[in-house]
């Protein structure tokens, strides 16, 4: 069986080279294991990882809890065990390239190695009963206490152009100290695909995240660095002057024309018009303040999304939809939406298809 081998190094690609010691590749990789659930593995408790780079696997030799040899391979393996605060087993071995490697007659001169014949006799050795019920507990107590912050994700997941989610997370819950966490710092990247980061904080924490300029460079101090994130302007709209340019992507988008944009009192409406005889009308104020409005090809409105802070029985509130408004047949639901409808995309052309769906 091929391992599936996890290369690490593409996550300190924004990091200056001195600042990656063994303890920030490892510590990284504890904090975003929950994500790492569904990942193939050779045995479901032992993640195996991969550096290309020998100024990393040298530190990551310091670091380890036990070195092995495998006589047989030519090759060696630095072992993490698992703690409470990170049930897997990881593992981490070093490979000059991606597509090839190289067999060495002896270990390196760093560390105490352990001498064993093969890579089936190591698994053997961690694949015990002991560290096999250090995970499955771990796992337990990880997906109960991250239920919240799960189901969030898989809500932008479902709803918004959301590529992937990942969890921030350590002990109970806070990725900085471990404690319960009862708040989440999140914050959303996107290029050639879009990323949701949402780090799980407890109430002191929190307040440390929000004295940072962005989430990014909060999320770098739990590694002990200084990210190089470029100077970022934060605004709490879309400018004017995109406006148009947003209409013209989302008419697209929709296969339909819209109306000259309006600047009114909160913020500018923009209607849709799609060849059915449907519309959308968008409201966009700021990204606390803004309504998706759906109306069927007899005007009726038959959909709503919007920010307002009106039900705050919502989960994941204060955005919520509303489904038939005004009418016996209303409920509402979250809709893990942004405010910004290009993310917010998928939502709009998957209630556009429920109510189309019932014709």
């Amino acid at each position: 069986m091929q391992i599936p081998l996890l290369s690490i190094d593409n996550n300190y690609d924004s990091l200056n080279d001195s600042e990656v010691t063994g303890k920030v590749m490892d510590s990284y990789i504890c904090v975003m294991s929950l994500n790492m659930l569904d990942v193939p593995k050779r045995k479901e408790h032992i993640l195996e990882l991969v550096t290309h780079k020998p100024q990393y696997w040298e530190r990551l030799i310091k670091e380890a809890d036990e070195l092995f040899w495998l006589n047989n391979e030519g090759r060696g393996w630095a072992v993490f065990y698992p703690s409470q605060e990170c049930g897997y087993t990881r593992i981490y071995r070093y490979k000059p390239e991606k597509e090839h490697d190289i067999r060495r007659g002896k270990p390196w001169s760093i560390g105490s190695w352990r001498h064993i014949q093969s890579e089936a006799l190591l698994i053997d050795i961690l694949d015990t009963v002991e560290y096999s019920e250090i995970f499955k507990n771990w796992k337990e107590h990880q997906l109960r206490i991250n239920s919240v912050p799960t189901e969030f994700a898989e809500g932008r997941l479902s709803n918004t152009t959301v590529d992937k989610a990942m969890l921030v997370t350590k002990g109970n819950g806070c990725a900085v100290c471990g404690a319960s966490a009862g708040h989440h710092a999140t914050t959303t990247l996107s290029e050639y695909s879009t990323v949701m980061l949402s780090i799980s904080l407890c109430k002191t924490h929190r307040l440390e995240a929000s004295e940072h300029p962005c989430i990014l460079k909060f999320f770098g101090t739990l590694f002990f660095l200084n990210l190089d994130v470029p100077e970022l302007i934060k605004l709490d709209r879309i400018p004017d002057d995109l406006v148009i340019p947003l209409a013209d992507i989302i008419a697209s988008n929709l296969n339909a024309k819209f109306d000259n944009p309006k600047k009114r009192k909160r913020g500018w409406h923009i209607r849709f018009k799609m060849q059915d005889g449907w519309s959308w009308l968008l409201r966009l104020n700021t990204l606390t303040d803004y309504a998706y409005m759906l109306f069927n090809s007899s005007g009726k409105q038959v959909h709503r999304i919007d920010s307002a802070d009106d039900h705050p029985d919502v989960p994941f509130g204060p955005d919520h939809q509303h489904f038939s408004p005004k009418t016996k047949r209303e409920s509402i639901e979250p809709s893990f939406s942004y405010g910004i409808p290009l993310l917010d995309f998928p939502l709009l052309e998957r209630s556009k298809s429920y109510y189309s769906g019932k014709q």
